[in-house]
């Protein structure tokens, strides 16, 4: 934005007319909430169940069996069904702290030419779908956890129970859809501030 004034050069005594450029700062989105500060912790509280539980596990499954089947012949006859249910925990755990950092692999041909408020308006509406799929995951898989403890579910040679990585699973989907609810509302409120931070 430009801003003009008169004022009096004081050799010639001439009024000259005078433009100076000020910039207009764009409204600041509103800081995060409680409740979203809380989503965030617990992002990163299981990332790191994830980190450096589960993937050291598969890693030490895979090496057991690699090393018992080559030097002893002796593999673990569970490798395969462990380190995949080891997989699938780490990942669900891992994937709220990517949603709330914003880092998926994404296809932006079109969605790079938007504008930075239909951006947002794309993302809100995305997000906002997504947290009503997730909710209906988490709910479904909340009941499952019981169906497994009632019929004592286990794997064909990994024979401990399903219903804890059940638990996990879910507590993935209900923090994945606390995080897609949180980045909806940071969205809106971007939206709400003009679109331009």
């Amino acid at each position: 934005m430009t801003a003009q004034e008169n004022h009096t050069d004081p050799t010639t005594g001439r009024a000259e007319l005078a433009s100076e450029d000020v910039s207009v700062e764009p409204v600041p989105a509103p800081p995060p909430t409680r409740w979203m500060k809380v989503v965030d912790k617990l992002a990163n509280f299981i990332l790191g169940f994830s980190m450096y539980l589960f993937y050291p596990a598969i890693l030490i499954v895979i090496l057991i069996d690699v090393t018992g089947r080559n030097f002893f012949a002796t593999p673990l006859s569970w490798a395969i069904e462990g380190s995949g249910l080891f997989l699938i925990a780490g990942i669900f755990l891992a994937v709220p702290r990517v949603e709330l950092d914003r880092g998926h692999i994404l296809l932006d041909i079109l969605y790079a030419r938007y504008s930075k408020k239909a951006q947002l308006i794309c993302d809100m509406l995305t997000r906002s779908l997504c947290f009503l799929w997730m909710l209906a995951a988490t709910i479904r898989s909340s009941i499952e956890i019981r169906t497994s403890y009632l019929m004592q579910e286990s794997g064909t040679d990994f024979r401990a129970p399903f219903w804890p990585m059940r638990v996990i699973m879910t507590l993935g989907f209900l923090i994945l859809a606390l995080a897609l609810l949180s980045n909806a509302i940071d969205c809106y409120r971007k939206l709400r501030a003009g679109g331009k931070s």
